[in-house]
């Protein structure tokens, strides 16, 4: 009896678990038709009986204020997502996870994993495509072409290759085009432009071989040393204008011009020639006087001196000498002065000569100068001592003299001592004056023999 009661409780303990049972998997069935299955994550959220209707509204993401910034070498551009119908949406997965959920089949949720699925991403290609269009960096007519780099001279006397502006000329609108799309659909909040290569470039760039080159040819000639010398006055030629000597082709093919070797030539001899230039002399008596005729000083013979400056460039050969020339000074200095502080001046009106030596007065002799009762007065102008002769022998058409001092200045005419006369200055040389020449007392003439040298210049006004 006792028996028979255990039995019957146990059974209908079982029958009532299996009911239990069997309403909650009915339940879960019709619960998981329409709905998730208990206890499924999506992206870390519970959507357990959740539809997907639910989900789509909970994941939901406002695309229309996204902004992605487009950055150009010259500008910054901002894309909205409103400005091109920018959508984000999961609706496609969420229905995939519940299509694959079938109802029947929910008790499956406990050993499911969590789903994570990504947004699906749509815009308007042209609407982007034309905002792309309205970029003032994406106008070909806008753009600017990138420059090769120049090469300069530094203040340190040092040639080196400057790059230069790189340009704005889009290689590929395609692929700037591309490079945007991947963001949009990346989710990224900006585009480099230049970071993605996608510009054009020059054919060279300062690291170039051939630049490199070019810079090695410039500074094996810019780093010479190019002095010239105008009697104790060294004349330096400034690296700058070496520099200007070289030929560079705009594909840095490089060369020593010829015509510019020549132009710097040109313009040293313009800056420093003095022969037949107009003086303002210092008498000695501290008056001024303008001499007009010169046949003294510097004159450079440009054809020759520049072909041996040519020359020397070329075989890389410093330059420390005298330029070519075809008249020499005795003296120069940076200020232009190529008389200096040694020089014999004769003052006509006065019958006198002096002698200075290093700007100290070493003589002083009354003369007679040329008889310009006759009109052979001596003619005004700065010269210089030809040579010196002892003695030496005076040749004129009606006349042959000799002396013991000869020291020619102006073709036939010169110092030379005359002991035939009896007395010097005065006016003696306006009725009984020599035929040209400075006329001097004996010892005179044989103090300023011995004190002159050939090329000293002699001012005589």
């Amino acid at each position: 009896m006792w028996d028979n009661k255990v039995k019957r409780i146990i059974l209908i303990g079982l029958l009532s678990i299996a009911g239990l049972a069997l309403l909650t998997y009915e339940y879960g069935t019709i619960m998981s038709y329409k709905n998730y299955y208990p206890f499924t994550r999506i992206n870390n959220t519970d959507f357990s009986g959740k539809s997907v209707a639910y989900a789509e509204e909970k994941l939901y993401e406002n695309a229309s204020d996204v902004v992605v910034e487009v950055i150009f070498r010259d500008n910054t551009y901002q894309i909205r997502g409103n400005d091109i119908d920018l959508k984000y949406s999961y609706k496609d997965d969420l229905e995939r996870i519940k299509s694959g959920q079938k109802a029947y089949m929910w008790p499956k949720t406990f050993s499911a994993k969590p789903y994570d699925i990504r947004k699906r991403i749509t815009f308007n290609e042209a609407k982007l495509r034309a905002m792309l269009a309205g970029f003032d960096s994406m106008d070909k007519k806008k753009m600017k072409e990138p420059q090769n780099p120049t090469i300069e001279l530094t203040d340190e006397g040092v040639v080196v290759a400057v790059d230069q502006d790189p340009g704005t000329v889009i290689a590929s609108e395609e692929k700037v085009y591309e490079l945007i799309q991947k963001a949009i659909y990346n989710e990224e909040k900006e585009v480099d432009i230049e970071a993605a290569g996608v510009y054009s470039v020059s054919e060279f760039n300062s690291e170039s071989p051939k630049v490199q080159k070019c810079v090695d040819f410039c500074n094996s000639i810019v780093g010479m040393d190019i002095n010239y010398q105008l009697a104790d006055c060294t004349i330096p030629i400034e690296k700058s204008q070496i520099f200007e000597m070289i030929k560079i082709t705009p594909t840095y093919e490089t060369s020593v011009n010829k015509n510019r070797v020549r132009k710097l030539v040109e313009r040293f001899a313009l800056a420093h020639n003095t022969y037949e230039n107009v003086r303002e002399f210092k008498t000695h008596d501290h008056k001024r006087v303008m001499i007009t005729n010169s046949h003294y000083g510097w004159y450079v013979d440009v054809d020759t001196e520049t072909e041996q400056l040519f020359q020397d460039i070329i075989h890389r050969n410093n330059v420390e000498r005298e330029p070519a020339l075809t008249s020499r000074g005795y003296f120069y200095n940076k200020k232009g002065d190529d008389i200096g502080g040694t020089y014999c001046e004769v003052d006509l009106a006065n019958q006198v000569m002096f002698f200075y030596k290093d700007y100290s007065q070493v003589l002083t002799s009354p003369v007679v100068t040329g008889n310009t009762g006759l009109g052979r007065g001596t003619p005004g102008g700065i010269y210089s001592i030809a040579y010196k002769q002892s003695p030496a022998v005076l040749k004129g058409d009606d006349y042959e003299t000799k002396v013991t001092y000869w020291m020619p200045f102006n073709g036939g005419i010169g110092f030379h001592d005359a002991t035939w006369r009896g007395s010097f200055g005065g006016n003696i040389y306006t009725y009984n004056g020599s035929h040209g020449c400075v006329n001097m007392p004996y010892y005179n003439a044989q103090t300023l023999f011995f004190e002159v040298d050939a090329g000293i210049p002699v001012i005589v006004y």
